[in-house]
């Protein structure tokens, strides 16, 4: 577990489905995240969600818990090969705790764990444009804007450009 006051990271387990499909569940959330996230969001997604995770040793993803109540997932995926110095991460946080800096809190948290755990180099974030409260609250946990990737997705049958964010391992 990593802890900052009231925010935790937890490992996940079975007893978070419930609470993971309800707060899951929310177009907004979707809207912001690949769409390799279910919407809906069902029992079925989250049960599957917490399996492949609590078989990862070490973890890749946590459960973000607010004062002892799950608010949202943290996680990341290793590059391979020549890239396996890089960390690709993904949040979200339940729209009914947006803006309490939970996420800012919780990067901060997650990022040293991924310098250490797993000696990546970098850790980067692709951000859609419409979605500038990410883009700050990744600069406000230390990443820096590295590239705009120009017309590099289609959500909702709009195109638009990514906003790719990174910060780098202590030297």
């Amino acid at each position: 577990m990593l802890q900052k006051g009231a925010i935790q990271l937890v490992r996940w387990e079975e007893k978070f489905v419930q609470d993971l499909a309800h707060i899951a569940n929310d177009p907004r959330i979707a809207d912001n995240l690949r769409d390799a996230f279910p919407h809906p969001y069902e029992i079925q997604h989250a049960d599957e969600w917490i399996m492949d995770n609590e078989r990862l040793d070490p973890a890749h993803s946590f459960a973000i818990l607010y004062e002892d109540k799950l608010v949202g997932e943290i996680g990341c995926e290793i590059g391979r090969e020549e890239l396996r110095v890089n960390a690709e991460i993904g949040y979200w946080i339940g729209s009914d705790y947006w803006g309490q800096g939970i996420g800012t809190t919780a990067l901060s948290l997650f990022v040293p764990y991924l310098f250490e755990t797993f000696q990546v180099k970098r850790v980067f974030a692709q951000v859609y444009d419409f979605n500038q409260n990410s883009v700050k609250m990744l600069q406000k946990a230390g990443f820096e804007r590295e590239a705009i990737l120009k017309n590099a997705y289609i959500k909702h049958g709009k195109i638009g450009d990514l906003v790719q964010l990174a910060i780098f391992a202590p030297q």
